[in-house]
């Protein structure tokens, strides 16, 4: 019999008890209904919990789930059956017999694992966020499942694994068990109710030489998002030291997933601030890591402490002794990659700086037509000149000379005489003052960007705190703004102005009938109809509830009267779905005109609000004005 069958009958593999059980009998009946298993997932407080944070965590409405029936509905049975059956393992296998296997970190890992598929499944939308979960927290569960059934041969095969890492821990548990976790763990799955679209890519998604899925296919998509899941738990389960390369690795394979590296911080620290709640709740151990960009900070700095002593300059050596000046080159081309300019004379030296920019310069003292201290003046009297490093070379080097030298504005002093080490160490401060003008110019840029981002960011604040968030509309205060504008405007050039308060009829059995969902879609197409069907120089605005107001510039009550039956006219003949039938809609509009009674803005509307409740009282789906001294 083969192995794999063996350990099915054995009845030893991991498996799920009490209520996950319970849960995992019945969702297998053709005749399951979701009431019945929210009946039996309310028995498990603990069980409760973990599904209603699941499902608010996944949720994009923003009313909360509050009942476990209302998370059974929103997660569905099947994905409820597999999230029972993964808190169920972590409940009982905590602890274990194989010596050599962390059952802790284990868990920590999965769980991590579960969380970063979470989070990818909002981004790249293949499957359900709560599936993602599910399949991350039991990609490793073939591990577990090898560590309880054979405890002392798979500390052996541990042991082994860490002895030669280089081996992959499959080609370990194959040589001693003739299978590996990742064959264990899809048949468990399989036999669980796993859905078969995670199986392929779970399969595969350890092995980095199997060959692709077709391009953009959902399998490939599921691999990708389970090896960046992996290498993510892999990131947060690591020493410090490190935790920078795996970082990087990880930024750099999440753009296969089409995430950018200026998202890749904001996405690593949600989802570990994710694994420290989950972690508590689970009691699973979570590290406390370090955020993105502190962890990005260290592995700069160690960069730049590498880095230090080898960063290429630009080197002008100014000496009229032509053997000098080939001396001074030779000894700087040793063991450097430093890019490096000769000049005779002091006037050519100055004009080559001014050329190359260089980063450093070395001049003799006794140059001809500009001598070293004069050309070292020179260079400070300009901008570019003060971030140059300059060194003062002499035959001599006393008190005097000394300083001579740091009056003109020399950062150093070389003697002829120098080693090759020496004239390295007094290009250091060179090297350094490239690094700081580099962080310089790389802040500058950050805070130009912080800067546009933040104007971005202050436009879309205020653009979203005057529009309505469901309909897309201006909300209340932007009309009343508009309205104080246009108010303004009128009296300015005494044209008349009018406005409309629409209200939808019997918008309240809608709600009540269909459910609030059915309403607020009738409430969208209902903007967009009158948005439409509106004049381009009108302005339609939600102003609360059912209600609109329309401000209509430049127009006497005559001319808005007909535009607001144009606008009942429209939304009366468009079809909507409410429920599961093709209803149409009727609106009442009041309207009201700018005249000698309407003195201010706020009696304007008040007067189109009495209309608009004369055409309710008239019956409903009409058009009426308190001013028809005006209109006849």
């Amino acid at each position: 019999m083969p192995q794999l069958e063996q350990l099915k009958l054995s009845g030893q593999l991991p498996s799920p008890r009490g209520v996950a059980l319970s849960i995992l009998e019945i969702s297998q009946r053709e005749n399951a209904t979701l009431s019945e298993i929210a009946r039996v997932v309310q028995t498990d407080p603990a069980l409760s919990g973990r599904l209603i944070k699941l499902a608010n965590t996944a949720s994009h409405i923003a009313r909360p789930v509050v009942s476990v029936q209302e998370a059974v509905v929103r997660q569905g049975m099947s994905t409820v059956r597999q999230l029972a059956l993964g808190f169920s393992l972590v409940d009982q296998y905590r602890n274990g017999a194989c010596r050599a296997f962390d059952y802790q970190e284990y868990w920590s890992h999965s769980l991590l694992m579960a969380l970063g598929m979470q989070a990818l499944g909002t981004r790249v939308h293949v499957a359900a966020t709560d599936e993602l979960f599910v399949c991350g927290l039991l990609a490793q569960v073939g591990q577990l499942a090898l560590a309880t059934v054979y405890p002392d041969e798979y500390h052996a095969v541990l042991m082994a694994h860490h002895a030669d890492p280089a081996q992959a821990i499959g080609v370990h548990e194959r040589a001693r068990l003739e299978t590996d976790h990742t064959e264990l763990g899809i048949v468990m799955m399989a036999d669980w109710g796993m859905p078969k679209v995670f199986t392929g890519p779970l399969t595969q998604y350890e092995n980095p030489d199997h060959p692709s899925y077709p391009h953009d296919s959902r399998a490939t998509s599921l691999m990708l998002m389970l090896r960046l899941s992996h290498r993510l738990a892999d990131l947060g389960l690591a020493n410090a030291d490190v935790r920078p390369k795996l970082l990087q690795e990880w930024v750099a394979q999440a753009s296969e997933l089409d995430i950018p590296p200026q998202d890749a911080g904001r996405f690593i620290d949600e989802v570990i601030h994710s694994w420290r709640e989950w972690s508590e709740l689970l009691k699973i151990p979570a590290t406390a890591l370090p955020s993105f960009a502190e962890i990005c900070h260290g592995h700069h700095e160690a960069e730049a402490e590498a880095k230090e002593s080898h960063i290429p300059l630009r080197i002008v050596v100014a000496d009229g002794n032509a053997f000098n000046c080939r001396k001074i080159m030779a000894l700087l081309a040793e063991d450097s990659e430093h890019t490096i300019y000769p000049a005779e004379n002091g006037h050519a030296a100055l004009a080559l700086a001014m050329e190359v920019l260089p980063h450093a310069i070395i001049a003799h003292v006794d140059l001809p037509l500009l001598d070293g201290l004069e050309l070292c003046q020179a260079l400070r009297a300009t901008e570019e000149g003060r971030r140059m490093h300059i060194l003062v070379m002499a035959d001599e080097h006393g008190e005097e000379q000394l300083t001579r030298a740091y009056e003109a504005g020399a950062d150093g002093y070389v003697p002829n005489a120098i080693s090759a080490q020496g004239l390295r160490i007094r290009l250091c401060g060179a090297q350094r003052l490239v690094q700081l003008q580099t962080a310089w110019e790389k802040d500058r840029m950050q805070l130009r960007q912080i800067a546009a981002e933040l104007a971005v960011a202050n436009r879309q604040l205020a653009t979203a705190a005057l529009t309505d968030p469901l309909t897309g509309l201006p909300n209340r205060r932007s009309a009343m703004d508009q309205l104080e504008q246009a108010w303004s405007a009128a009296s300015r050039s005494g044209l008349p102005l009018s406005v409309m308060v629409v209200d939808i009829d019997h918008f309240k059995q809608v709600n009540d009938s269909h459910g609030h969902a059915a309403g607020d879609r009738v409430l969208r197409e209902a903007a967009a109809t009158l948005r439409a069907a509106a004049r381009r120089e009108d302005s339609v605005c939600r102003i609360g509830g059912e209600e609109f107001l329309v401000i209509c510039p430049n127009t006497d009550l005559k001319s808005a009267m007909l535009s607001a039956e144009r606008l009942r006219a429209s939304l009366g003949a468009k079809q909507m779905t409410i429920g599961q039938t093709e209803q149409t809609l009727t609106i009442s509009i009041g309207v009201a005109t700018r005249d000698a009674v309407a003195s201010d803005m706020d009696v304007l509307v008040s007067l189109a609000d009495q209309a608009l409740y004369a055409a309710k009282e008239a019956g409903r789906n009409r058009t009426c004005t308190r001013q028809q001294r005006l209109f006849t």
